[in-house]
Order: structure tokens, then C-alpha cells, then sequence
């Protein structure tokens, strides 16, 4: 009988409490939440991928992926879509292109690119941050997920930015970041730190270009592919470029 009385009036006490206790928690939750930094607004056309962590790399891949590993960046900006034939022709009005092709990713070499990124007021995205903007965090296969779907790559060259069927986005809101044209980085081809495997192309030779093309199999849409390319020489690689932007 004691100990019912007993059980009884701790049931009254939190009872009588719980308001209290659930008004403490949340009013906690709600100071926290306001003093955490509101992420800064991108610049038109481009999204916000913060700093910290993520996994780079695959042990499934080419050799030149491995090892997976743990690679971090500071907060950056980067372009939603890669730049477009208009948005290029902005910059340098003697770059031709057909006339229906307007909206469709600009093809170009490396010094090109890096030409736009500078007039822009921006730069080349380094491979890390590529590599993060199109997979985020969790370490996924393809930007959209672990599972490979046709319907979310732009692949022909007659089509436009953006327009997969499934229209599918990266973790951060950055669009055909597998499939439609390779993508310029700014680093040269390198071994990744810890990576035992000799290749006679590492050096400062080649660049790396991202995020596959159209007539590429479903292997080099994975956001760890890499591979490499003369920054000049385009003949055989339709390769386009988005821009980033350091967070001032």
C-alpha cells in the first residue's frame, strides 16, 4: 500500500510538471535553433553547400578513385546548371554556337572556361568540391541516389540543361551533374593521398573533368569517376564547365 502511494505521487508530480518540462525543452530547441548562422544567399543562379565533411572516393571504381576516404571543404557557392552556349557567348560575343542550342551547355576548353570563371568573378570548382556538391554527405553512387535510373540524364546533345525526365537534383539543388557534358575542374590529375596505384598520366599535364557524358555508360555518370584531359585539346570530349564561388 505504501508503495502505491508512493508510485502515485511521482504520476501527480510529472503530471502536474510535464507542461513545464515539454515548454523548457522546446523554448531550449528554439534559442539553440536562432543562434545557429543562417546560411548567406546564393548568388543568382547559383546554390550554397556548406562546409565540413564528406566521403570522397569508392573502393568499387577505377583504380584512380581509391582510396575512399574523408575529404572536407569550406562553405562555397556553385552554379545550379553548367553554363549555357548564351551565357558563355556573354563573355566572349565570337564564340559560335547553333541558334537552337541556345540553352544547351556550353563546349569548351579548359582556359575557356577558366576565362568565363574570372569574368564572372568566380572560379573552376576544385574536384573536392565537385565531388561534394554532386553526392553530399551520405556517400551516394549517383547525385540522385544509390540506384541507376536513365531517366535522370540529359543524354543527348540536342537537349537542354535541366531537362531529364525525372529532373533529378544533387543533395545541394545542382542539375545534370551526371550525364550531358563533362565538366571542367580546376585541379590538375592527381593521386589521391594514400592511393599506391602508378598511372604515367598523374602530374600537371591533364585536368580532371567531372560528371560524364552522353554517350558514356552508366559507370562514368558515378560522382567518383574521374578522368583526365589535355585542357585544350576538346575533340573527343564534349566537355562544358559550372562555375564556384568563394563565400566572402
Amino acid at each position: 500500500m505504501k508503495t502505491g502511494n508512493h508510485n502515485t505521487t511521482i504520476m501527480h508530480f510529472f503530471s502536474k510538471h510535464l507542461g513545464l518540462l515539454v515548454f523548457y525543452v522546446l523554448g531550449t530547441f528554439i534559442t539553440f535553433s536562432q543562434t545557429l548562422p543562417k546560411p548567406p544567399e546564393p548568388p543568382k543562379g547559383m546554390v550554397y553547400v556548406p562546409a565540413g565533411t564528406f566521403i570522397m572516393g569508392s573502393e568499387i571504381g577505377d583504380p584512380d578513385e581509391r582510396p575512399k576516404h574523408i575529404a572536407s571543404t569550406k562553405a562555397f557557392f556553385i552554379d545550379r546548371y553548367e553554363i549555357s552556349n548564351t551565357e558563355f557567348a556573354q563573355f566572349d560575343p565570337t564564340f559560335r554556337f547553333p541558334e537552337d542550342k541556345k540553352s544547351n551547355a556550353a563546349v569548351v576548353t579548359w582556359s575557356q572556361a577558366d576565362a568565363y570563371a574570372k569574368w564572372a568573378g568566380k572560379r573552376l570548382p576544385t574536384e573536392k568540391e565537385w565531388e561534394k556538391a554532386a553526392r553530399g554527405t551520405d556517400g551516394r553512387m549517383f547525385p540522385w541516389g544509390d540506384t541507376y535510373d536513365s531517366t535522370y540524364v540529359v543524354w543527348d546533345q540536342k537537349s537542354t540543361r535541366g531537362t531529364a525526365i525525372a529532373k533529378p537534383e544533387s543533395p545541394y539543388g545542382c542539375y545534370d551533374m551526371a550525364g550531358g557534358v563533362w565538366e571542367w575542374t580546376n585541379d590538375w590529375y592527381q593521386p589521391y593521398p594514400g592511393n599506391q596505384t602508378p598511372m604515367e598520366e598523374y602530374g600537371e599535364t591533364y585536368k580532371v573533368m567531372r560528371g560524364g557524358s552522353n554517350f558514356n555508360n552508366q559507370s562514368f555518370l558515378r560522382t567518383t569517376q574521374r578522368y583526365y584531359l589535355l585542357p585544350e585539346d576538346i575533340r573527343a570530349y564534349p566537355v562544358g564547365f559550372r562555375c564556384a564561388k568563394d563565400i566572402e
